[in-house]
């Protein structure tokens, strides 16, 4: 594993942004491990948030021109992510997210950030995958606006869990997509980083659930 993922694992546990427990999720499946990228809400933690997303950037090898931040949670991810590519790899990207209501006045625009077209290449990006249904929602706001080449989606955290369906529900959102789903860990790496501290209990929590769910 490499370093930064090992870091962003401990970042998760002193930001208290990754806890384990028991958590019930939008889906009504009751986990034993929850992450809330909310946490992240000082000035230290998101600039440190910034850099590690744009680490797992650069680490993907994908080339795009626009880091796209689906409202809510996408829409802080995506500017600290281009000013962490700037300020520490002076790589200069643009960022663009939604509004969850078009304006009536003034611009009366959808999108806010750089303009996107058929020519612009977009990453996502976002906390977690679950199902997929807000990338989904997103991969129609863009198609309606610009419809930009969606080059990939990047996440924090890879759950490793299969859809409603029963299906790989990253494989299945790569599949419609047509683009790679990357995240910053995954989580065999945080099973793996934190095997030694979380404790018997917890542990066989994690495998419980992930002998009903995992994929």
């Amino acid at each position: 594993m490499k370093q930064y993922k090992k870091d962003f694992i401990q970042f998760l546990v002193k930001a208290e942004a990754l806890k384990f427990g028991e958590f019930t999720l939008k889906s009504g499946r009751k986990a034993p491990y929850f992450l809330n990228v909310g946490s992240f809400y000082t000035g230290e933690f998101a600039h440190q948030l910034g850099k590690f997303y744009a680490e797992a950037f650069l680490d993907t090898g994908v080339e795009a021109e626009v880091i796209f931040g689906p409202a809510y949670k996408g829409i802080p991810l995506s500017v600290l992510t281009v000013e962490a590519l700037y300020d520490e790899h002076k790589k200069n990207l643009a960022y663009t997210f939604n509004r969850k209501e078009a304006k009536d006045h003034g611009e009366g625009k959808v999108l806010v950030g750089a303009p996107l077209s058929e020519n612009t290449r977009v990453m996502l990006i976002d906390d977690v995958v679950t199902a997929g249904t807000a990338v989904r929602e997103t991969v129609e706001i863009l198609k309606a606006n610009g419809n930009p080449k969606i080059v990939g989606v990047l996440i924090a955290m890879n759950r490793m869990e299969k859809n409603n369906e029963g299906k790989n529900a990253i494989a299945e959102l790569e599949e419609t997509l047509g683009a790679k789903v990357y995240s910053i860990v995954d989580l065999d790496d945080v099973v793996e980083a934190l095997k030694d501290t979380l404790g018997a209990e917890k542990m066989a929590a994690i495998g419980k659930y992930r002998a009903e769910y995992g994929v």
